[in-house]
């Protein structure tokens, strides 16, 4: 989502840093303070009302401080002013978070069972009503590893019902994740299907010019492991189509679906954060290359993004809008696909990979530029990074 301009006047920026349990404020003059500048805390701690030149503007601040009071304005060359608030003990512990603690978009609980999947550009069905009996979570994206270790330490005082329970949910240790009939699996960006219960796609080894009704078609000699998939009513792309686990993926940010209580869809930005909280939550690492899905990644010199996560919740406000957001702080590069290969390669990187088709790739850069004015302009680069936000499901 792209953000608005901030105010032509006065604009104003304030984040909750929950670690310290503090409100840092940043606020851009028009032009240096003087005396007709001030600054105060008002309604209880809950909002910051800065005065310059005949001009107002007031911020509800992400938390409520205990400072309820004039707030010293320093006489300097520079239109930038910043305060680090104390927050109220009360709204202190409230927003504490962890990775394993985000919000999905769009689980399994959360979809009707028998709702009809759209495609959000047209609103023709790809999977019809009714097609779809149970909605189950797959397992997150360590889920090989975990059985690789439990199959070299197996105990042995469990019994065939227990393998049998994760069979059923459709990857125990004695099976394979592949899509099955009537069941939708989902996880982090995507729905996975059965092709048998999908209408109206087309399937692509390359571009919408070398369409074909049915994966079959490519036939036997097809060496790739995914084909793209479109919307046969409008082009869109809107998934994948695995060789490997016989299935077709569709992306969460390109679909509609009828959800258990009222929901808004989630697009392409809010999905990569959660992929990349997953990968925080699953590895450690802060930093990932956001490459092209393998069937469309092109030369050496396709862009793609690199990523180094800062702060995995940043509850802010602007005044550029109203309310308050969450989001995640990261600095961000646009590289070389060449380079962000180097950057994976040695065996004890600290990068991880994460691929999303290209457009969704442009839609996450465009929402990290466009939020980089929200941000104080000292705070709005290190070095050779950029820094931005990127708004999180909740």
């Amino acid at each position: 989502m792209a953000a608005p301009m901030p105010n032509a006047g006065i604009s104003i920026y304030a984040e909750l840093l929950s670690n310290i349990r503090q409100v840092s404020a940043g606020v851009a003059l028009p032009s240096p303070p003087d005396a007709s500048t001030s600054a105060e805390v008002v309604d209880g701690g809950r909002r910051l009302r800065v005065r310059h030149q005949g001009r107002s503007q007031v911020l509800h601040l992400p938390a409520a401080v205990t400072v309820s009071a004039a707030l010293a304005v320093p006489k300097a060359a520079s239109a930038e002013l910043s305060w680090r608030l104390p927050v109220s003990p009360a709204e202190a512990s409230a927003t504490r978070f962890s990775p394993e603690d985000q919000a999905v978009p769009w689980n399994s609980a959360d979809i009707k069972v028998g709702s009809s999947i759209c495609c959000r550009e047209c609103a023709s069905a790809v999977v019809h009503g009714g097609k779809i009996g149970s909605w189950k979570d797959l397992p997150s994206e360590n889920w090989a590893e975990m059985m690789e270790f439990w199959h070299c330490h197996k105990p042995h005082d469990h019994g065939d019902h227990e393998d049998e329970a994760q069979a059923n949910r459709g990857y125990g240790a004695n099976s394979a994740i592949t899509a099955q009939p009537s069941v939708g699996f989902v996880d982090i960006t995507s729905f996975m299907f059965a092709e048998s219960d999908c209408d109206g796609l087309l399937f692509s080894s390359s571009t919408p010019a070398t369409f074909s009704a049915s994966s079959l078609a490519m036939g036997e000699g097809f060496s790739r492991n995914f084909l793209r998939v479109f919307c046969g009513s409008c082009s869109t792309e809107v998934g994948l189509y695995s060789t490997l686990a016989l299935s077709v993926t569709l992306f969460k940010w390109q679909v509609t679906c009828e959800t258990v209580s009222p929901s808004r869809a989630p697009s392409g930005p809010e999905c990569l954060a959660s992929a990349l909280l997953a990968t925080i939550s699953r590895s450690g690492c802060a930093k990932s290359v956001i490459a092209p899905h393998v069937s469309e990644k092109g030369n050496a010199s396709t862009r793609v993004l690199y990523l180094w996560v800062l702060n995995a919740n940043v509850v802010y406000t602007s005044s550029a809008f109203e309310g308050r957001r969450v989001a995640m702080k990261m600095l961000f590069q646009e590289i070389s696909l060449d380079e962000g290969n180097k950057l994976m390669e040695p065996l004890a990187s600290d990068v991880q990979d994460i691929n999303m088709p290209t457009k969704a790739i442009e839609a996450a850069l465009q929402a990290l530029k466009s939020s980089k004015v929200l941000l104080p302009e000292r705070e709005r680069s290190f070095k050779d990074w950029n820094a931005g936000l990127l708004e999180r499901w909740a």
